[in-house]
């Protein structure tokens, strides 16, 4: 899910750049055995298809590798309820004029064989191994763009849980309303237009989606960096998800405002700089921490994976120790990344504080927390949502009146490796 936010000035959509339209299909795709490629993965068929298209001529605003840069690959691949799956080369010629190559149209029929479906773990591996196959790398990054919510199974942000489990019969969200409490600021909701938020990624008509598992075993190279440009994934539980798949993880732990990162500037550095994703992270949060129009705000979280399996063990060791305590605490006391009914994501760093482990522990945990979140930010406010104690890293709370999730919950790598829903 990402939230639709009207600010003329800031987050007016651009039309594409009429001169990159109509390209005819790259028969020869560049092979490199060294350099970058950096993957944007836009899966816009859906309600935030136009902000998909504001956020692709921002692009060709920005950094491109030269046409004849050594290694250096921006690949866009982008479906919207206007274009097909298709995958695009942006590049700058002799004279700094962006090109738009169109590379490949892939076929992603549905079974019922009448709408295209990039959110699906067979799309999104069908795509990541054609660019690994064409444009080999030594170093690959991927940012993906859609909807989502969090750690949370299929369907359940919006239909609860499946038959057979205690309240299956009543939807666990009530809608927001689409005015929210900024007015216009917030126009609608991504419960519209018959479709649904998911773990990751959504497609209308379908309702096809991503569980988190599935996505990183759909992902077919290790990357440096993975960015998620979506709602809620700036989680425990979606980090170690991916731990080993990408050597950095970024995230946010709260909702993301429909116009998502500024792509005009945070290309550069994810190709020119040792600490890119630190930069785009930080570029993201002052680019809503900055304006002055009224309801811009961010959160955002970095996290080093290879620090996260200390992470796991001082968590481990708290939840071993202090597990009876969770039916007892005062949820209304730690910080939460919520708005509505949709209690699933509270802050890591208030969880474990409000568990009141000893001393030796809990300095632990701080010390794994120090060395996994090397960068995090947020504003004071995330629409209704006060930020007064934010670790960077959201997690889920067990609820004992919502079995399903426990039960999915310890299918997830975090839950193994912790055990805070003990087996």
């Amino acid at each position: 899910m990402r939230n639709y936010f009207f600010i003329l000035a800031l987050l007016a959509v651009l039309p594409f750049v009429s001169s990159c339209d109509g390209t005819e299909p790259n028969p020869n795709p560049g092979t490199s055995v060294n350099g970058k490629t950096v993957i944007v993965y836009i899966s816009a068929n859906n309600s935030l298809s136009t902000y998909a298209e504001g956020n692709f001529a921002d692009m060709l605003e920005g950094y491109m590798p030269p046409s004849k840069a050594n290694g250096e690959h921006l690949l866009v691949f982008f479906h919207n309820r206007t274009t097909p799956p298709t995958l695009y080369e942006l590049t700058r010629d002799g004279s700094g004029n962006p090109l738009k190559e169109e590379v490949h149209v892939f076929d992603m029929s549905s079974s019922s064989g009448d709408e295209d479906v990039s959110s699906s773990a067979e799309a999104v591996n069908t795509v990541l191994s054609y660019v690994k196959n064409n444009y080999e790398s030594d170093h690959y990054g991927l940012i993906l763009w859609s909807h989502s919510t969090g750690w949370l199974p299929e369907h359940y942000y919006t239909e609860g849980p499946p038959a057979g489990y205690p309240n299956s019969e009543d939807a666990p969200v009530e809608p927001t309303s689409p005015m929210d409490i900024y007015g216009d600021a917030v126009v609608k909701m991504a419960v519209d237009d018959g479709v649904q938020p998911t773990s990751f990624g959504q497609d209308e008509g379908t309702l096809e989606e991503i569980d988190i598992k599935e996505l990183a075993e759909a992902i077919p190279m290790h990357l440096d960096f993975l960015i998620f440009d979506s709602c809620l994934m700036g989680c425990v539980e979606v980090a170690y998800q991916f731990r080993n798949i990408a050597d950095v993880f970024c995230a946010s732990p709260t909702e993301v405002l429909a116009n998502g990162f500024p792509y005009t500037h945070i290309i550069e550095p994810l190709f020119t700089s040792a600490e890119g994703v630190k930069e785009v992270a930080d570029l993201y949060f002052h680019y809503y921490a900055d304006s002055e129009v009224p309801g811009a705000a961010a959160t955002v979280v970095v996290v080093d994976c290879s620090k996260l399996e200390p992470l796991a063990e001082a968590c481990g060791k708290i939840f071993s120790e202090n597990r009876y305590k969770v039916p007892e605490l005062d949820m209304s006391d730690i910080q939460p990344y919520f708005r509505s009914n949709k209690h699933w994501f509270y802050d890591l760093g208030a969880y474990i504080k409000a568990l009141e482990p000893s001393s030796s522990l809990l300095d632990e945990f701080r010390q794994a927390m120090r060395e996994a979140v090397v960068y995090k930010a947020a504003t004071e406010t995330f629409l209704s949502i006060q930020i007064t104690d934010f670790s960077g890293l959201s997690s889920y709370i067990q609820n004992p009146e919502e079995p399903y999730l426990d039960d999915y919950y310890r299918t997830l790598d975090w839950n193994k490796a912790t055990q805070m829903i003990a087996d």
